[in-house]
């Protein structure tokens, strides 16, 4: 049985399971600040009780085409584990989730994607991120990222 619930502050160190984190405690304070600070949720995707997906929502940024309060939320850090990709599981998550923020008032959605990640691409696209609004160039712990960053409205 799948379900797809927020994680507690409690629960991150289950995240290394996804991600091999360069500095794990650095990725948990961080993680409990924003938390706590309403600027993030953390949604997973359980098998029984084992962690095999994560899509975290940004509520909060400085850059308004990420977010807008109480209209527009990023997603990111989406990972499904490998043994779980191909099952339309990463689909599941990111249904559920839009769902849930969608009751919660949210009315747009953006996201980003790397060039290279051709199966999320068609995954968002399927799911109405169409419009491309922005090119993005940022780095996490070392390492540096290019993407699109994509609307859902």
């Amino acid at each position: 049985m799948h379900i797809v619930r927020k994680i507690k502050t409690t629960d991150l160190l289950l995240l290394t399971q996804l991600f091999n984190y360069k500095d794990v405690n650095d990725m948990i304070a961080e993680n409990t600040r924003d938390i706590e600070a309403g600027i993030i949720d953390i949604f997973a995707l359980f098998d029984g009780a084992k962690i095999i997906g994560e899509l975290r929502v940004k509520y909060i940024s400085d850059d308004n085409r990420f977010t807008e309060k109480c209209k527009r939320a990023y997603l990111y850090a989406f990972r499904v584990h490998q043994k779980y990709q191909g099952k339309g599981l990463g689909s599941f998550l990111l249904e559920n989730v839009l769902l849930i923020l969608a009751e919660n008032g949210y009315r747009e959605f953006t996201v980003g994607v790397e060039d290279d990640n051709l199966r999320a691409r068609y995954m968002y696209e399927k799911n109405g991120f169409k419009e491309p609004i922005a090119r993005i160039k940022e780095s996490y712990q070392g390492d540096s990222y290019e993407y699109d960053l994509l609307l859902k409205a």
